[in-house]
């Protein structure tokens, strides 16, 4: 009975120590959080639910999933939540490319500079997020599932030390925007 065990531990002990290199897939089904039953969870957007940020598989334990593509980016000025023509022309083009798509769901995240208060920030930047959703649905783009976020300056990334004024807000223009990301069946 023992060099029974002895046999079954050492076999368990190489599966162990060979199903990492077995199991290399493009996707990492640990990622996936699972059910009771080892099916993967999705979000009410039918999204799988990861345990991580997800690695840009379109699979989900064996489940076809949408793909969050982020289509638009468009900027502001500083302290301002008026479309700029560019914006306007990127918004524009947006519309046109998505025409034929089957789209899930949409996200609009607003984003502010990193100067000024978190409050104002975060007020600035949900303005922002309207102002895209109001252009987009004057434009005919409204759909029913929409999500506007507002995130102020948590994701302010630009590295502007020793600027001043002009320059440092031409420094900070990419903190200032609204992205536009869009759940595609693929």
């Amino acid at each position: 009975m023992n060099k029974r065990i002895t046999f079954l531990s050492a076999i368990a002990l190489i599966t162990a120590a060979a199903m990492p290199a077995l199991s290399s897939t493009s996707v990492d089904t640990r990622d996936i959080v699972h059910d009771v039953r080892g099916n993967p969870l999705t979000d009410a957007r039918g999204n799988c639910v990861r345990t991580k940020w997800d690695n840009g598989a379109d699979e989900c334990g064996g489940v076809k999933q949408k793909v969050r593509d982020k289509l638009a980016s468009v900027y502001f000025e500083f302290n301002s939540s008026k479309l700029t023509k560019k914006a306007k022309v990127t918004l524009d083009s947006l519309l046109k490319t998505i025409r034929n798509k089957k789209i899930q769901a949409v996200t609009i995240a607003g984003y502010a500079d990193a100067t000024g208060s978190d409050s104002y920030n975060l007020r600035l930047s949900e303005k922002r997020a309207q102002a895209v959703k109001a252009y987009l649905n004057g434009k005919g783009f409204k759909h029913a599932n929409t999500d506007l976020r507002a995130l102020g300056k948590s994701a302010a990334s630009a590295k502007c030390k020793g600027l001043k004024a002009a320059k440092l807000h031409a420094c900070m223009q990419e903190d200032r925007r609204v992205d536009i990301e869009l759940n595609v069946v693929k």
